[in-house]
């Protein structure tokens, strides 16, 4: 999963084209006027003696808290993509998935009494995603549900939820993974499974006679990941054209046979989820509970965590943010927040080029994502080092949300800040990234007029 091409690549705007023209204008006529950032110069127009009272500053030694949020649980309901397997991971270890579905009742043609059984099976369509690696043997299966999937009055299903299910495999499947194939698709045999529902056809089964009895015979399926030996997370399309149960069959006749297929497609998109498992036994993370718990990066080797289905976040507070105010003239020209990744931890896992921030409060609830001033969701800027991992860091502009924050000249602590992924990746990937919070520290760098 190395990133392959060797080199900087550098994905950020100059400070020049970043900093709009009102902002280069102030720093002009700050150098005409004073000779440093915190002290005014003199000048003289004819016989007068003229005082500056403007100074540009720029401060970078806020106290940032650091810290790793578990959130309670991920809506991973109706995203279109089952992912099963699961991997290794040093920093966060043990990451598996589990997808649950229904299959959609339909009426049935008659089937000749003279028509035989061949096979069934279940047939899967990569989605193109992948996580871990994709060149190890995988072991999935197909699970029978004995309880059905229920909503309870929800509209979502969580990486939490689970429903129970039948130990024994209906069908098991060693292969190697082809993720990026999209006309590839993977089946899995469940011959004694298949029979079964073809002889209910045949027979006219009353099970078979409403979507009510359908669905209560059929509860549902579990995709599982059948062996702890498995590397990687694999997605698999989870809709009507690319998930469904397919029985084989055919008719004898006296010159010749025909061959036929029964198809029972994927059910309700609201009722399919990837259910998450994870255990960070023996890292950093070892002590961390979810319910929206969080750990300080004291407590994690000075660093923070994100994955997104696991639900873990990096938190951020600017304990001595307020002090700004000790100024009493002042206006936030810009807020710039600088963050590195830790330079060990993505060599086998990619990093992400688009990071999110959203506003927490102390219940560390997942709130409102920051936007500019049209509306915009704001992304962070990403500078990529391959070669040398030196300069490999992300860059995010803060300034509406501090400004927001003095509006009323009160900074709440309590009011802080969550890296994430945005919303679809964050309920359907397992992206990851460990922050370095402390060679170097995440920065807070503000330029700001003082008058």
């Amino acid at each position: 999963m190395k990133v392959l091409n060797p080199g900087k690549k550098y994905k950020e705007l100059s400070i020049l084209t970043d900093i709009p023209v009102w902002f280069l204008f102030a720093i002009f006529i700050t150098t005409v006027f004073t000779i440093s950032c915190t002290e005014a110069d003199k000048f003289t127009i004819g016989d007068n003696f003229v005082e500056s009272q403007t100074n540009l500053k720029i401060i970078d030694t806020f106290k940032i808290d650091l810290s790793t949020v578990l959130l309670d649980s991920i809506a991973t309901s109706g995203t279109g993509v089952a992912l099963v397997g699961g991997y290794e991971d040093e920093e966060f270890g043990t990451i598996g998935s589990e997808s649950y579905f229904e299959l959609a009742y339909r009426t049935f043609d008659d089937v000749e009494d003279l028509a035989i059984f061949d096979s069934a099976s279940f047939v899967m369509v990569y989605s193109g995603y992948s996580y871990g690696d994709t060149t190890s043997l995988m072991k999935i299966s197909i699970n029978q549900l004995t309880e059905s999937i229920d909503l309870d009055g929800n509209s979502y299903l969580y990486s939490n939820s689970a429903f129970d299910y039948s130990q024994v495999p209906l069908g098991t499947r060693l292969f190697y993974p082809e993720p990026h194939s999209s006309d590839t698709s993977l089946s899995i045999q469940v011959n004694d499974f298949g029979n079964k529902i073809f002889n209910l056809i045949i027979d006219q089964d009353k099970n078979l006679a409403t979507s009510d009895l359908f669905l209560d015979y059929l509860k549902g399926f579990v995709i599982t990941s059948g062996s702890s030996d498995n590397r990687a997370v694999v997605g698999f399309l989870a809709d009507e054209s690319h998930l469904f149960l397919k029985i084989y069959y055919h008719i004898d006749q006296e010159t010749s046979s025909e061959d036929h297929e029964i198809s029972i497609p994927f059910g309700a998109s609201n009722k399919q989820f990837n259910s998450i498992q994870y255990d960070f036994t023996n890292t950093e993370l070892d002590n961390i509970k979810s319910d929206n718990n969080e750990v300080s990066s004291d407590e994690t080797g000075n660093k923070a965590y994100l994955q997104a289905l696991v639900g873990l976040l990096p938190k951020i507070n600017f304990p001595t943010l307020q002090n700004v105010l000790l100024e009493n003239n002042w206006k936030i020209l810009k807020a710039e927040l600088i963050f590195e990744p830790v330079k060990t931890s993505y060599d086998l896992f990619p990093l992400p080029e688009k990071l999110y921030f959203y506003e927490t409060d102390k219940l560390n609830r997942l709130n409102a994502v920051l936007k500019d001033a049209n509306g915009d969701a704001l992304i962070t800027s990403f500078t990529l080092d391959d070669l040398y991992k030196e300069e490999t860091y992300y860059t995010f502009d803060i300034t509406t949300f501090i400004n927001e924050e003095f509006t009323d000249s009160y900074f709440d602590y309590e009011h802080g800040l969550l890296i994430a992924l945005n919303g679809t990746e964050l309920k359907s990937t397992l992206e990851r990234m460990v922050i370095e919070g402390k060679k170097p520290p995440i920065k807070l760098k503000i330029y700001y007029l003082s008058y």
